[in-house]
């Protein structure tokens, strides 16, 4: 099933990714260091600002914000969030490129702006690996597979025996390009087809999912929890490699019959790759302790997610293994609709 143009890369993505790899991308060169040290040494003198993509009011808002506070007082400056939505991510990117690269301009960075649009070959004004180097997770969160109350399984491996004996596929409902690709994974995973349906959000999927016109859906793990409560949805598994502290009675798809699925949605800061590496050393040790302290790690996991990692070659070469799946996802998915 067709989800997205694909259209031609400006640059290749493979590159973007070897460039990664080598070096030249989220670790670029920055000036000398009498330059940098000279930068940094006050730095930072001024309020900060952290450019978000989405707008004002959804959950990364308030988990974007509630960071803001924290590092301001770990910085001693104000940080506010800029929210900056629309196209897909290029207005917010596009508005860090722009920016000076001395620090003081943030970006949170999720894989619908940075390994999504690679793997789709997608053409954008700048590179999302070669012109932003990390400078700190923030957060990760599993999502909740549900399916009606009244459905015909109730684990996975029910739903996989369904799948297997049903001619044709069993519908899933997603609300963006990761949910999509990772339901195709996990229909290959499971040996099972799996009919794509995309909603604009979750709650716009939810009549179809409570009358039972799909038969699986992607929530987010805070939105479903009343819902679940109050018996109008039914939870099936998380994507997490760990269960849920929100559902300690809901398996995750690993230990149900898919041993090699996991799935997060996950957002990290970065900054202009130029920037100065001794200012971002002290943005990335900021945000480490952040992540470490004791109010922001316990607000997350009261709203459903978890603090990112902090080690940056892993939150790299996670990058980077994403890209690589999802390519080979979307040519599987693109073959199969030919």
């Amino acid at each position: 099933m067709k989800h997205l143009p694909r259209t031609p890369r400006r640059r290749s993505a493979l590159g973007a990714v070897m460039g990664l790899l080598l070096g030249a991308g989220l670790l670029a060169a920055a000036p000398t260091q009498a330059q940098a040290q000279s930068q940094s040494g006050t730095f930072p003198d001024r309020p900060l600002k952290i450019i978000l993509m989405f707008p004002a009011g959804n959950g990364l808002d308030t988990s974007t914000r509630n960071f803001a506070d924290a590092l301001g007082k770990e910085l001693g400056q104000p940080v506010v969030v800029d929210n900056r939505p629309g196209a897909n991510g290029v207005i917010a990117f596009s508005a860090v490129r722009l920016a000076p690269a001395d620090g003081y301009t943030l970006l949170v960075g999720s894989s619908s702006g940075i390994t999504i649009p690679v793997a789709y070959g997608k053409s954008l004004p700048y590179d999302p690996f070669k012109d932003f180097k990390l400078v700190g997770g923030m957060l990760r969160a599993p999502a909740i597979l549900t399916v009606p109350p009244d459905s015909k399984f109730t684990t996975i491996r029910q739903m996989m025996e369904v799948g297997k004996a049903k001619p044709e596929p069993l519908t899933i409902g997603t609300y963006s390009d990761g949910y999509y690709l990772t339901s195709q994974r996990l229909a290959n995973l499971a040996g099972i087809k799996l009919r794509n349906v995309p909603y604009k959000g979750y709650p716009a999927s939810l009549p179809d999912l409570a009358a039972g016109r799909i038969d699986i859906a992607y929530g987010d793990a805070t939105a479903t929890q009343e819902l679940i409560k109050a018996g109008k949805i039914r939870a099936l598994a998380v994507t997490g490699t760990t269960r849920h502290p929100n559902y300690p009675d809901v398996p995750t798809v690993a230990e149900s019959g898919v041993p090699d699925f996991s799935y997060y949605s996950w957002d990290v800061f970065l900054v202009r790759s130029e920037t100065p590496a001794p200012i971002t050393e002290k943005l990335m040790a900021a945000v480490k302790r952040v992540l470490h302290g004791p109010d922001y790690p316990a607000f997350l996991r009261a709203n459903g997610s978890e603090p990112m990692l902090d080690d940056m070659p892993a939150i790299q070469k996670m990058m980077v293994d994403e890209v690589t799946l999802y390519k080979s996802l979307i040519a599987s998915t693109s073959a199969e609709s030919r």
